[in-house]
This record gives C-alpha cells, sequence and structure tokens, in this order.
C-alpha cells in the first residue's frame, strides 16, 4: 500500500547480521529495526563501528533502517547510575540514528519497584524523561515510547498521561498490540486514546491466556480490524514493525523482566527465520485484504467500466502480437482470424531500444506513446500495468522495479531463469498488495485443461497413477535461433527448450496432476542443431503419492507429437493436440463405474481372452467422453489480459497468479540439475547449486558475464 512499509526487529531471525540481512531480502522487505546485531545491542555500538561494520552491509544488501531498538528507559527508576550512563547511550543512539538516516529510537519509562505505586513515581519519570527528550531534540529525532509491560507506561492511562504531560514532537507512541493485551487492555481503546501520538506500530499478537504471543491476526490484539482502521480510515502512513516474538531468540530474555518463556510457550517454528516469515506473511495477506476490498468499493462507488492500459516492454514477435491485438489490428497473415482487444484493456505505450522497432511502432501505432527506456515508461502516467516480453534473465528484474513503483505487472513466461531470482519477485509481490502480480500462462485458458483440471480434483476418477507428456511439437531450424544473439545461449536466454518453449506444459502438467517432489534427466544440448543448450529432454519425476511421470520435448522433430496421459484408478485422460479430450471411466459388468483394481480383482483369464482376442470386446471395460476445443490465434493470450484487467479493476480470481510461475521454474531448473550432475534430485533443488552450475555454463560459453 502506498506510503506504507513492512520493517522488523530482524535479531529474531538469528543473532548473525548477515542472515538477517539474507532473510530480509528474500522476503523483499528493505527496511528492519536495528535492536542488535552479532550479539550486540545497538546501544553498545559506537558511532565508528557503525559506520565502518554495520552502515556497509547495510548498504550492500539494499536495507534501511526504520528505527534503533535501543533499550534507553528499561532501567529502574530508582538507579541513578544507570541512569546517566544510558543518558550518554542515548547522545551515542542519536549520532548513529543520522550515520543511518534513521530519525526513530525506540524506548521505554522505566521499570518500576517491586509492589510499589506507580503512581508515587510519576514526578521522577516525568523529570527523567524529559532529560531523554532534551537529548532527542538537541539531535533532531524522535523517541518512540513503547508501552511494555513492567514499566510506568504500560497501561493506558500512563501512556496517555505521559504524551499529554510530555506534549513534545520529539516524544511520541510506538503502539505494540500484544503488550497492551497482556496488561489487561482492550487495544481499540488504546488505539483511539493514543492516535494523535502514534507515528510507528509493532506488528505482534498475543492471547490473554497465559500472556502468550501468537501469529498475528490470530490472538486478541484486534490487529486486523485496527490496521484497516488505521491505514483505510485514517490514514495511517509509515512503518509496520515485525515483531513476532513465536520463537525463543538469542537476545528475547535480555529484552524481558520475566522467563521468556512465559510468553512463548514453545517454538511454534523450527528457526527464527520461518517465525519471523510467517509473520511477515500473515500481516502481508491483512494488508491484501484491506486492498481488495477497497478497489471493489471504489469500482461500485464510480460505476464505472474502465480499460487497463498495457505498456509492453520489448517488441519482439511476442510483444508485437499484443500491440495488433490491443489494437484490433488485422492479423499478419491472410485468412487468419485475430483475437480482439478485450472491453477492459487498451494499449497504453510500447517500449523497446532497438531504433528500427522506435521506427515501426510510431509508423503502425502513431498516437501511442513510445518509450526507449521501460523505467520511463513505468514513471510516464501513460499506463496501468506492464507486460514483459523481454529476454527472461529481465523478466525478475523489471517485474520487482515496477511493483516497488506501484505498477501492476502481467509477466510474460518463464516468470524466470533461476528460481531464486523468482523467488524474489514472489516475496515482492507480497510486500505489494496494492498492485497485482500475473503471469501470462496463457494455456490455462484451454477449455479442454480447465475440464480435465476439473476432473482430476474432483477425485472422481481417483488418484494418479501415472502421467506422460510427449510435446514434439516446437520444430525450429538453425536459423530461428540465428534471429537474435541472445537465444539459445546460457547466458543470454538461460537455456533452451525448457524455458522458450516447454513452460506452458510444464505449468499445466503440475497445476493438473500436482507438483513432483523427485527428478531424473536426461537432457542434450544442440541435439541435431548448431547451439549449446538443451533442446531434447527426457524427464522421468516421482510425486508425493508415489505416482510416476515422464515429461518427453524437442525442438529438431518436424513432424511432432503433442499428447498427455493420465492414468487413474478410476480410467484414463488422453489429450491429442490441445485440442481433443478423451476421458475414459472404467465400468464394471452392469456398467457402474469401477476402479481398475476392481477389474483386476473380478475378470478371470477367460474373459480377458476375449478382451485381447480382437473382437472388439474391449469397449465393454470403459466409457468415453470426447471434448473438443478450437481457440484461434490469440484468444488464450487476450483472455489471460482480460482476467488480468478484471483483477486489477474489481478484484475477481487470477486465472494465472504470478507466485504460480515459479512451479514451472523450480522444474526445470530440477531436470537441469539433474542432467548436469547425472543424478536424481530432489524438486525444488538446492537453487544456489543450481545457480553455481549454470554459471559454470555461461563462463565455458563465453558471451555474457556470469550471473550473481
Amino acid at each position: 500500500m502506498k506510503d506504507i512499509y513492512i520493517s522488523g526487529f530482524a535479531d529474531e531471525i538469528s543473532s548473525s547480521f548477515d542472515e538477517q540481512l539474507k532473510t530480509v531480502r528474500e522476503l523483499g522487505m528493505q527496511y528492519i529495526s536495528l535492536r542488535s546485531a552479532d550479539k550486540k545491542g545497538i546501544a553498545d555500538f559506537t558511532v565508528e563501528e557503525v559506520k565502518t561494520d554495520l552502515l556497509p552491509r547495510l548498504q550492500a544488501a539494499g536495507v534501511g533502517v526504520s528505527s534503533l531498538g535501543s533499550p534507553i528507559g528499561k532501567v529502574k527508576i530508582d538507579d541513578e547510575e544507570g541512569f546517566e550512563k544510558q543518558c550518554a547511550q542515548l547522545e551515542t543512539l542519536c549520532e548513529i540514528a543520522k550515520v543511518l538516516n534513521c530519525k526513530y529510537i525506540r524506548m521505554f519509562s522505566f521499570f518500576m519497584p517491586e509492589g510499589k505505586d506507580p503512581a508515587d513515581y510519576r514526578d521522577a519519570v516525568i523529570e527523567k524523561l524529559r532529560k531523554f527528550i532534551a537529548i532527542a531534540e538537541k539531535h533532531d529525532v524522535i523517541l518512540m515510547h513503547e508501552n511494555e509491560k513492567d514499566i510506568y507506561g504500560d497501561v493506558l492511562s500512563r501512556c496517555v498521561d505521559l504524551m499529554q504531560t510530555l506534549n513534545s514532537a520529539h516524544f511520541k507512541s510506538a503502539f505494540d498490540f500484544a503488550n497492551f493485551v497482556q496488561c489487561g487492555e482492550d487495544t481499540a481503546k488504546c488505539w483511539d486514546a493514543l492516535r494523535p501520538y502514534i507515528v510507528y506500530i509493532h506488528i505482534k499478537d498475543a492471547v490473554s491466556t497465559d500472556k502468550e504471543n501468537v501469529l498475528c491476526g490470530t490472538g486478541e490484539g484486534k490487529i486486523p480490524e485496527l490496521l484497516h482502521k488505521a491505514i483505510v480510515e485514517e490514514g495511517y502512513t509509515g512503518f509496520l514493525t515485525l515483531e513476532p516474538h513465536l520463537v525463543l531468540f538469542d537476545s528475547l530474555q535480555s529484552l524481558e523482566t520475566t522467563d521468556a518463556k512465559n510468553i512463548i510457550r514453545e517454538n511454534k517454528y523450527k528457526n527464527g527465520a520461518e517465525g519471523y516469515a510467517a509473520q511477515y506473511h500473515a500481516l502481508c495477506d491483512i494488508l491484501a485484504k484491506f486492498y481488495r476490498n477497497r478497489k471493489k468499493e471504489k469500482i461500485q462507488m464510480e460505476k464505472t467500466e474502465g480499460k487497463i492500459r498495457y505498456g509492453l516492454i520489448g517488441i519482439g514477435a511476442q510483444g508485437g502480437s499484443y500491440a495488433r491485438f490491443l489494437t484490433n489490428a488485422p492479423a499478419p497473415f491472410p485468412g487468419m482470424v485475430c483475437a480482439p482487444c478485450p472491453d477492459n484493456c487498451a494499449l497504453g505505450a510500447l517500449c523497446d531500444i532497438d531504433p528500427e522497432k522506435e521506427k515501426m511502432c510510431k509508423e503502425q501505432y502513431p498516437d501511442v506513446p513510445f518509450f526507449k527506456d521501460w523505467k520511463d515508461m513505468i514513471a510516464s502516467g501513460t499506463v496501468d500495468a506492464i507486460i514483459t516480453t523481454v529476454p527472461h534473465y529481465l523478466h525478475h528484474e523489471i517485474s520487482i522495479y515496477a511493483m516497488e513503483h506501484g505498477m501492476n505487472v502481467l509477466c510474460e513466461k518463464p516468470a524466470g531463469v533461476r528460481s531464486k531470482d523468482v523467488q524474489k519477485m514472489i516475496a515482492c509481490a507480497k510486500a505489494h498488495p496494492e498492485v497485482s502480480f500475473g503471469i501470462m500462462f496463457n494455456q490455462r485458458t484451454n477449455k479442454l485443461y480447465q475440464k480435465i483440471k476439473e476432473i482430476v480434483a474432483s477425485g472422481e476418477l481417483g488418484e494418479i497413477r501415472r502421467s506422460q507428456w510427449m510435446i514434439n511439437s516446437w520444430w525450429r531450424p538453425d536459423s530461428y535461433y540465428q534471429q537474435s544473439a541472445w537465444r539459445a545461449t546460457w547466458g543470454g536466454e538461460g537455456g533452451g527448450v525448457l524455458v522458450n518453449q516447454a513452460p506452458h506444459q510444464l505449468d499445466l502438467w503440475q497445476w493438473i496432476c500436482g507438483i513432483p517432489v523427485k527428478v531424473f534427466s536426461k537432457n542434450i544440448n544442440g541435439c541435431h542443431r548448431n547451439i549449446g543448450v538443451e533442446n531434447d529432454v527426457t524427464m522421468l519425476v516421482e510425486f508425493a503419492n508415489g505416482a510416476t511421470g515422464t515429461f518427453t520435448t524437442c525442438t529438431h522433430d518436424a513432424i511432432g507429437t503433442d499428447r498427455l496421459e493420465i492414468d487413474l484408478d478410476g480410467g484414463k485422460i488422453v489429450v491429442d493436440n490441445s485440442k481433443t479430450a478423451h476421458v475414459y471411466h472404467y465400468i464394471d459388468k452392469e456398467g457402474n463405474p469401477c476402479t481398475e483394481d476392481y477389474l483386476n480383482e473380478h475378470m478371470n483369464m477367460m474373459e480377458v481372452a476375449m478382451l485381447t482376442s480382437g473382437n472388439g470386446a474391449g469397449s465393454k471395460l470403459y466409457t468415453e467422453e470426447t471434448f473438443e476445443n478450437n481457440d484461434g490465434w490469440g484468444f488464450q493470450h487476450t483472455t489471460v489480459m482480460q482476467n488480468f484487467a478484471a483483477h486489477i479493476l474489481t478484484g475477481s480470481p487470477l486465472l494465472a497468479p504470478g507466485e504460480d510461475g515459479i512451479n514451472g521454474v523450480n522444474l526445470a531448473n530440477s531436470s537441469q540439475l539433474s542432467a548436469w550432475t547425472g543424478r536424481e534430485v530432489s524438486n525444488p533443488c538446492d537453487p544456489e547449486e543450481y545457480a553455481a552450475e549454470l554459471n559454470k555454463l555461461i563462463e565455458a560459453e563465453g558471451k555474457f558475464p556470469v550471473r550473481e
């Protein structure tokens, strides 16, 4: 959402600062709240240590600091020596904040003597907080008071009193849902009373039973409804900072006055990174619901049937076709029926670096803005969504940049070359629920495959036993590969048939049959072609239920075959040329549906002999249904565009969500790694091992730099 930024106390991931930064970047986050690094609290760092050690690592990771999670104010109210030490620490922390370009420092309002009435210490608290505020004013930073349990400002009345009495622009509130729950307060009342002073929000939830912390949105903190009120109704802008407290982490005990196990009964996740990611995704899901509802409300209020203006990046063969579809241009060949532009779509702008493409576009589409730089197009205001018809390695770079800049993205297949890049795209999309992210899996619009998916998912034919797809109808002569220098290269395209021609089938296979867990593959590079990448693939896979599968594809079969077979307990499905589907149901002697196991158990050898003697008795084993599909040129692509536009305008479901793109990339990566190493690999395979092996091929090819 616009002007909402997700941060977090990254030391809950790991005590290692490098691990903290690695995890937040993998999640797509751009900020942390810096509380400790490498087992050292932020208040114990010198300014010079921050400059020479922490800052370079933050810059290298592209991560900013939203706040300093300081312990200032976590000292007993009557500990004068401790207070003076903290005054000196605050001076240093203010200087550190400037080094890190951070304006917020989290702090507290002192521990009260056990068994004493906090009211008796109000004046002392006020006096000492004024001294802290004076230091903050001098350095122009903002102290954020957290409503921490067991300090003076733990309950609502005392928090409000501090804000009203001190009334400083340099002393504001950091709102913590869980802490109020653990203090027996109603978070809704707390929010309303403190709203004028809140500049920062901690995402932490809890239940009053045992005062235990839980995943955000599942406790008594009323996080979904209060965030909706804050962001949607009241216009809150700024940081939402994750503080999961779901796993016992190294520095937790130093932050709590009681046994940390009292608030974290058990590690709910296997490690800090997993718990942190769970909190992050839970928050993203909450925010996404807000935005979807806002989009629906806006459309209903305006009663408009708007159009989504697509910007095409890369006007090659595919991009050129999309330009035709979006402008109702005639088909390129006589007699060809061209898909019409959907009512909710329009061509907003074109972009390419090739001067010849620029000339062609200005001639054919004189009224459509043309850009040489895709970043300029994204910033131009001429488009509402982009389609990335560019070399595969650019998909994640362009998509991430676009989403970070508020642009909807419809990514061409494949989502990327490496799964590690696609993971970054998905993380970025989750971090930006205000934009839509889809992928051009146009084959999902084929009514045959939709029907087959429906049949398999329904369970009417039982579990899948075996599936096989032979898709050799990709004949490509050497002239095809010579069109561009990047084609059929490891460094430019990222591979051959698995990343160029077959991604649709890799997606459909898994969309219908499920995701394989093991892969063994024999891939031949340059089979009957003058190229160095794979163009002949035979893949053997295993699924979680024990079913097996094969996937065979190549680009040197001029006749070609496209045939999908799915063998199930209760029948079989066969699809030929993506146009005709035959669905077979096993039946017993009375014509009732049955399974192959039933036939096996109830058929004698005389009956088998009759079935195999060529007298046609085999038809008594099954019934047959036939389905046809005759989609014309471009209709599948425009259907995806139409669906994506409808999702942006009304929130209707995506046929091909962007996050689904990783499944095909995972399988292609696993196939390649298996072929390169000669061993069976798990799916998904190790992304770092795959990337390393790919870089060896890029380096040997010598045409493009290796990929980081």
